[in-house]
């Protein structure tokens, strides 16, 4: 999917996914489209959007389920791992917003004040093992101009 067509087709579920969060739209954008290479992969038939490892409690929209799949990660190379596995895409994207507001590791991602902060904030809490994360994900937000999203939260 090319970028234009993927933005428009999940921002609007990601924007109210973080409403009335600290989250900012373009950064779960950014992360979404980073972490499925513009929704070219949700991790076999996981629907996962953010490569969310399956460990932690259930929730209403986590019920579990997971797939094994290889990935790579910084410092280990391409190893094998269990993801979390969704109904829907759906529950992918209001189960990342969740992840973020209920764990106290992310909690500096929700003192962030701008998409910048929040972005180096999750890179910082271990998201992800990327040592590029951050900037990966800030480029993206400037190039698509992402933060025009942040504006249409909590309307």
């Amino acid at each position: 999917m090319n970028p234009p067509d993927f933005i428009r087709k999940y921002s609007l579920a990601i924007i109210l996914s973080t409403e009335y969060t600290p989250l900012f739209p373009s950064v779960a954008i950014a992360q979404a489209a980073l972490e499925t290479g513009w929704g070219e992969s949700t991790i076999d038939e996981a629907n996962n959007m953010f490569g969310i490892k399956a460990t932690g409690d259930t929730n209403e929209y986590w019920k579990g389920d997971k797939v094994l799949a290889t990935t790579t990660e910084a410092g280990q190379g391409i190893v094998q791992q269990w993801f979390r596995a969704y109904h829907s895409l759906s529950d992918s994207i209001k189960d990342h917003a969740n992840l973020l507001i209920t764990l106290s590791r992310y909690d500096v991602v929700l003192a962030a004040k701008t998409p910048e902060e929040q972005a180096v904030a999750l890179q910082n809490a271990g998201y992800a093992t990327s040592p590029n994360y951050a900037n990966s994900l800030i480029s993206i937000i400037n190039k698509y101009n992402l933060k025009e999203y942040d504006k249409k939260k909590n309307l």
